[in-house]
């Protein structure tokens, strides 16, 4: 891969950063309190395969429910122990 090739696959790279921050439906610091909230009580409790621990945390700020749920899903969060694996790991690779 040539200079020009590594510059072309920075740039496209930095661009799907840009578009995934763009998406993001919480602040960074909402995100971090949110999956760190979800990773303690997984932690502590398991996953019942729900998204219980996140909507519990849902219910505390004041941010559009079905725009958060939405990007977790898209984001392979479809319980709350995929909340804390697929999409903090997106929020962490793009933020």
């Amino acid at each position: 891969m040539d200079a020009a090739d590594k510059k072309r696959k920075r740039e496209w790279k930095d661009q799907e950063r840009a578009t995934a921050r763009a998406a993001f439906p919480l602040s960074d610091d909402l995100l971090h309190s949110l999956f760190d909230t979800v990773a303690a009580f997984v932690a502590e409790h398991g996953c019942d395969h729900t998204r219980r621990y996140t909507e519990q945390w849902l219910l505390t700020h004041p941010k559009s429910h079905d725009t958060v749920i939405s990007w977790l899903e898209e984001n392979g969060g479809f319980c709350d122990c995929e909340v804390e694996a697929n999409a903090s790991d997106h929020w962490e690779r793009n933020r």
